[in-house]
């Protein structure tokens, strides 16, 4: 009986899916652009309760502020400029991510096509 699977042959050089959060904003390495299937624009959310960013391709939203995506990446990676949040989001969580950059193992729900970065030391990478 033959087994269903789909590999990425791409992971080792994409590397394991990152967020980094610093005082610059989101940057997202080739990993985590990827899961996404590199939109050309997403839209960004914050639950406060959880501590979580949800990140998820644009779509026909049209309502919510949204970025420039995959025509950004550079270097392998796309930086989404949000220094005010980030502070906020620092200030909250008691993670300094401000003096010196934090990278997190983000999850991926495909029901929802949202990648999830909880901001907490559980999910520090």
């Amino acid at each position: 009986m033959p087994m269903d699977y789909s590999f990425d042959f791409k992971i080792l050089k994409n590397g394991t899916p990152t967020v980094t959060l610093s005082s610059l904003g989101i940057a997202f390495n080739r990993g985590a652009v990827d899961m996404l299937g590199s939109p050309d624009q997403i839209i960004v959310g914050y639950d406060e309760k959880n501590k979580a960013i949800g990140v998820r391709p644009r779509g026909n939203d049209t309502t919510s502020p949204h970025f420039d995506f995959a025509p950004r990446v550079k270097h392998e990676w796309v930086r989404i400029g949000a220094k005010d949040f980030v502070k906020y989001l620092a200030k909250i969580t008691k993670i300094d991510f401000i003096t010196k950059a934090k990278q997190f193992i983000p999850e991926y729900d495909s029901e929802t096509n949202t990648l999830i970065i909880v901001v907490d030391e559980q999910h520090l990478k």
